[in-house]
C-alpha cells in the first residue's frame, strides 16, 4: 500500500506546506526534513517522491541513499551522473541521514544544489541539523518535524493494533515513545520494553554496587552510539521520576510500575544530587553524540550516580 501525505500523523505544518507546493506546482528542488528519529521524515519523503514520480510519468526515477555507511564523494558524483542522464520525467533522490556525507561529498553535493539538473528533486533527512554544512542548509527548504503529540501517538497505536485508545498499555507506550511512532511500535512489540527493563534494573542495583563494580559495569556497556543515546534518555526519565517522588510533585511518572522502588531510591539522594546527576546525563548525551568515548563518559556518569546515593 502506497503511503500518501494524507496518511501522515502529527506533522501538520510540514505536510501542509508540501501539499500547498504540489497544488500550486511550486515544489522546490531541495527539501531538508529534520527532527528526532521516528517522526515520519522518511515516510513523508517517500510520499512526496511517489507523488512526483506519478506526475512525471513512467520515465521518472526514485533513488534512495540509505544505510549506516558514510556517503562519499564518489557516491555524489554517481548521483549527479544519473540525475543528468534522465531523458524525461523526474529524477527524485531521497538522502536519509544526510549527515553521513563527508566534507568532500558535501562540497560536491553543494555544487549540484547550486545548479540542479532539470527535473531533479532532493529530499534530505537528518536527526542533526548542525552536522550539515550551513551552505547546504541554506539551499534547501528546511522543514523541522516536531515530536508527535502523545494523544496522536495513542490514537495511531490503537488504530494499528485494534485496541481501545484508553487501554493502559496504549497510554503507557504513547508516553514512553516521546512523540515517535517508530519507537511506539517497537515498545508495543516488546523488544524495547525488555531492553528498557534491563537498563532500569541496572539503575536500581547501582546504589548497592561497590565502586569497582560500577566501573566494571561501564566496561560491559555496548559501544553503540545510537543505542546508548536512547538508554541515556531512560536514565533521565528515571531520575526525573525519583525527583518527582522525592518532592511529592503531582506529575505523571514515566515509570509508574516501579513506584515502590522509586520511593525507596528517592531517600538515597538529595535534591541537589538529583539535579546534578540529571545535568550530567544531558552533558553525557552531548559528548557521546559528538562521538565521545562511550565507556569513558558512561563510567564517569555511573560513578557520579553511585557517589550521589551515598550522601
Amino acid at each position: 500500500m502506497t503511503i500518501t501525505l494524507d496518511d501522515i500523523v502529527g506533522q501538520v505544518v510540514p505536510v501542509s506546506i508540501l501539499k500547498r507546493a504540489l497544488e500550486t506546482n511550486k515544489v522546490g528542488h531541495a527539501y531538508l526534513f529534520s527532527g528526532a528519529e521516528g517522526l515520519g521524515k522518511e515516510t513523508v519523503a517517500r510520499a512526496m517522491a511517489s507523488e512526483l514520480k506519478k506526475r512525471g510519468g513512467p520515465l521518472s526515477e526514485i533513488h534512495v541513499l540509505d544505510g549506516d555507511e558514510t556517503i562519499k564523494v564518489d557516491d555524489i558524483r554517481e548521483l549527479h551522473r544519473k540525475a543528468a542522464m534522465v531523458p524525461a520525467g523526474c529524477s527524485i533522490w531521497i538522502i536519509l541521514e544526510a549527515k553521513r556525507m563527508t566534507i568532500e561529498a558535501s562540497n560536491a553535493f553543494l555544487k549540484i544544489l547550486e545548479e540542479p539538473p532539470l527535473g531533479t528533486y532532493f529530499f534530505l533527512t537528518t536527526t542533526q541539523v548542525q552536522a550539515l554544512l550551513p551552505t547546504i542548509l541554506s539551499r534547501c527548504q528546511h522543514l523541522p518535524f516536531r515530536r508527535i503529540a502523545e494523544g496522536d501517538v495513542a490514537r495511531w497505536l490503537a488504530n494499528q493494533t485494534g485496541s481501545d485508545v484508553d487501554d493502559a498499555k496504549i497510554q503507557s507506550v504513547a508516553k514512553l515513545a516521546h512523540g515517535s511512532l517508530h519507537k511506539a511500535w517497537a515498545y508495543w512489540q516488546g523488544a524495547l520494553l525488555e531492553e528498557r527493563d534491563a537498563v532500569l534494573s541496572r539503575l536500581m542495583e547501582l546504589p548497592d554496587f561497590s565502586y569497582a563494580q560500577v566501573l566494571g559495569l561501564s566496561q560491559t556497556w555496548p559501544e553503540d552510539q545510537k543505542k546508548v543515546l536512547g538508554e541515556l534518555q531512560l536514565f533521565l526519565e528515571w531520575f526525573r521520576d525519583v525527583l518527582i517522588i522525592k518532592n511529592d510533585i503531582e506529575l505523571p511518572l514515566y515509570n509508574p510500575s516501579y513506584k515502590e522502588k522509586l520511593i525507596e531510591i528517592s531517600t538515597l539522594y538529595t535534591n541537589e544530587d538529583l539535579i546534578m546527576i540529571m545535568d550530567q546525563i544531558m552533558e553525557t548525551e552531548k559528548a557521546i553524540a559528538a562521538n565521545g568515548r562511550i565507556r569513558f563518559y558512561l563510567g564517569y556518569l555511573l560513578l557520579l550516580m553511585k557517589k550521589g546515593a551515598l550522601t
